[in-house]
C-alpha cells in the first residue's frame, strides 16, 4: 500500500509550486531563451538542416527576443546550439507543438523533474536508522523539499528555460528505478542527461558502482545509439557526429558566457585558476576528461584509505565531479543535490559538524551575489571546489549508531526500554 499521509504529499508542494511557475512564464511571459534554442535546434535537425549553424541560429533567436540596441553581451550576440545529436531527438516531442503550447509542456515538465528531485533525501535510506535521519519527519521535510525546488538558483533555472531542473529530475528518477530494481527505466531516464555530456560523464563510473559494469555499458550504448540515430536524421550519415565534434571546440567558445577567461558565474577548476591569477586554460574535451581522471584518481584513493564508500557518497562524489571538472555555468550547481542523501546519512551516523557544513556550503551556493562584491570572481568556483573537498575528505561510509538493546533480567528475560 502506498503512504497517503498529509506529510507525503506535503513534501511534494514546492514541486507543484515550481511547475506552476514555469506554467505561468509560460503563458504571461516572453522568457525560456534556452528553452527555445534547444526547441529550435531539434526542429532544424528533425528537417534535416544543421543546427549547428550559429548565424542561423541567432537570427532565430533575435526574431523571438528582438533587442534594438544589442550589446557585447546581449543574449541575441550571445547564443548558439551547443547539444549533441541525441538532444535532437530529446526535444522532439516539444518540436510537435506550437510554441505556446510547448512552453505549458516544458512548464509541465519541469513540475514532474521537481518531484522526482523532492525525493532524494528519502533514497538509500539504511533500514537501521530508524527516526534518527532530520528529514524524515517534521517540519524540517517539508523545508528541505522547498529548498531543494525552489532556491534562487532553481527559480533562475526555470525563467531562462535550461534543461538543468529536467535533467537532474531524471537522474534522481533513475536512481529512485535503480533502488527499487527497474533498471531498463533507470538507464534510459539517465540517457536523458546525458544531453549535457560533459556534465553527465560521471554517471557512467556512477552506474557501475550501482549495478555493475553491464548497467555502465548499457547506459554508454545507448547514449552512442541515440547519438548515432540524432546524427543520422541530422545529417543524413552516423558519420556527421565526427563533424559535430568538429564544430564543438570553436563553437563553444564562440559564446561570451562561455569563456572561462570572461564569465566568473562558472564553476569549473580553470576558471579559479583564473580568479587567482594564474593562466588561462579554456577546456576542451580533451582537458575535461583529464580533468575527470584526476578527479577519479583522487576518489579512488579516498577509497581505498577510508574503506567501501557508501552509494550516498559514490552519488556525492559524482556530482561534485561534475561542477568543478566540467566547465559550467552556475547553473549546473544544482547538480549538487544529488549530495542531499549522503548528507542526510552524515546526520543519522551522529556527524553534525560534518553534516551542516555540508548544508552550509550547499545552502550558499543557491544564492546570488552582486557582480560589485569583493569576492564574486571566487564564490562560484571556490564554493564549487570547497564541497567537492568536503565530500572527498568527510566519512565515505558514515553508519547510524546501533540501536539500543533491551536490558536482560538475572533470569535472561528481556526487560522493556524504558520510554518505549
Amino acid at each position: 500500500m502506498f503512504d497517503t499521509s498529509a506529510a507525503t504529499w506535503v513534501r511534494f508542494a514546492p514541486a507543484v509550486l515550481l511547475g506552476a511557475l514555469g506554467i505561468y512564464q509560460a503563458l504571461a511571459t516572453n522568457n525560456f531563451p534556452d528553452f527555445f534554442i534547444y526547441r529550435a535546434g531539434s526542429e532544424l535537425g528533425l528537417r534535416g538542416e544543421s543546427p549547428y549553424n550559429i548565424a542561423l541560429i541567432r537570427q532565430i533567436a533575435s526574431a523571438q527576443f528582438p533587442d534594438d540596441d544589442p550589446r557585447e553581451d546581449s543574449f541575441v550576440l550571445n547564443c548558439g546550439y551547443f547539444l549533441p545529436p541525441m538532444a535532437v531527438l530529446a526535444f522532439a516531442p516539444f518540436t510537435a507543438l506550437a510554441w505556446p503550447a510547448a512552453k505549458v509542456a516544458w512548464g509541465v515538465a519541469l513540475g514532474l523533474a521537481a518531484a522526482a528531485i523532492v525525493t532524494l533525501p528519502d533514497l538509500f535510506r539504511k533500514p537501521d536508522a530508524g527516526d534518527l535521519a532530520p528529514v524524515r519527519a517534521g517540519p524540517l521535510r517539508p523545508i528541505v523539499s522547498f529548498l531543494l525546488v525552489l532556491n534562487p538558483l532553481a527559480l533562475a533555472i526555470v525563467v531562462v528555460g535550461q534543461v538543468t531542473i529536467v535533467s537532474i529530475g531524471c537522474v534522481a528518477a533513475g536512481l529512485w528505478c535503480f533502488s527499487r530494481n527497474r533498471l531498463t527505466l533507470g538507464v534510459v531516464l539517465w540517457s536523458v542527461a546525458f544531453v549535457k555530456p560533459h556534465v553527465a560523464l560521471p554517471l557512467v563510473p556512477l552506474a557501475w558502482y550501482l549495478g555493475g559494469w553491464k548497467r555502465a555499458a548499457a547506459l554508454v550504448a545507448l547514449v552512442a545509439g541515440l547519438n548515432l540515430v540524432g546524427a543520422t536524421i541530422v545529417g543524413g550519415s552516423p558519420l556527421f557526429l565526427k563533424d559535430y565534434f568538429d564544430y564543438l571546440p570553436t563553437g563553444h567558445k564562440a559564446v561570451l558566457y562561455n569563456q572561462a577567461e570572461r564569465n566568473p558565474q562558472i564553476t569549473s577548476w580553470n576558471r579559479l585558476l583564473v580568479s587567482c591569477g594564474g593562466p588561462l586554460i579554456e577546456l576542451s574535451a580533451a582537458t575535461t576528461l583529464a580533468g575527470y581522471l584526476v578527479w577519479g584518481g583522487l576518489v579512488l584513493g579516498r577509497c581505498a584509505a577510508g574503506g567501501r564508500p557508501s552509494t550516498t557518497w559514490a552519488c556525492a562524489a559524482a556530482a561534485s565531479g561534475a561542477v568543478v571538472c566540467s566547465q559550467v555555468l552556475a547553473y549546473e550547481l544544482l547538480v549538487l543535490v544529488i549530495a542531499v542523501p549522503w548528507v542526510r546519512d552524515l546526520f543519522t551516523a551522529r556527524r553534525p559538524v560534518w553534516g551542516r557544513t555540508a548544508v552550509l556550503f550547499l545552502v550558499i551556493q543557491t544564492i546570488p551575489i552582486s557582480s560589485t562584491n569583493p569576492v564574486f570572481d571566487f564564490y562560484r568556483p571556490a564554493g564549487a571546489l570547497t564541497f567537492a573537498l568536503l565530500v572527498l575528505l568527510g566519512p565515505v561510509a558514515p553508519e547510524p549508531p546501533p540501536l539500543p538493546s533491551a536490558p536482560r533480567s538475572l533470569a535472561g528475560e528481556r526487560q522493556p526500554v524504558p520510554g518505549a
